[in-house]
């Protein structure tokens, strides 16, 4: 049951608005159209399905977003991604069994895929899922 209550943490963690366009700002040259919590958590994200979802890969575009911050908002991006990159770790320590642990991936894993993906309606192009 621990491994559940961590992927519906996880959910929560990255999907936390209801609303398609929150966290994003502004566009300016060179700038990101996101917030750095936003952005950081979507970065964390990709990483965290690029390592636990199978047939998963992070694609340029997570670090080309990366790349968009500086100072004190780099900070807060790193931070943020940290935070999410850390809660899918717990989903790897599962102790509701078999059954339990594997749902729970997949549905981190398809929400990933749903709001980072290549037609993603978060930040699209964070991550990709091989066609195997």
């Amino acid at each position: 049951m621990r491994c559940a209550v961590q992927a519906c943490v996880l959910i929560v963690v990255v999907s936390f608005s209801n609303v398609a366009d929150a966290g994003r700002l502004g566009e300016g040259p060179g700038a990101s159209k996101y917030s750095p919590e936003e952005a950081g958590a979507r970065y964390g994200q990709a990483l965290g399905a690029g390592r636990l979802c199978r047939g998963f890969k992070v694609l340029p575009g997570a670090e080309e977003l990366a790349a968009t911050f500086t100072g004190d908002e780099l900070t807060t991006f790193k931070e943020s991604a940290a935070r999410v990159v850390k809660a899918w770790q717990a989903t790897t320590n599962c102790q509701g069994g078999p059954n339990v642990c594997m749902r729970s991936h997949l549905a981190s894993c398809y929400e990933a895929l749903k709001e980072i993906g290549p037609g993603g309606d978060r930040i699209p192009g964070l991550i990709d899922k091989s066609k195997d």
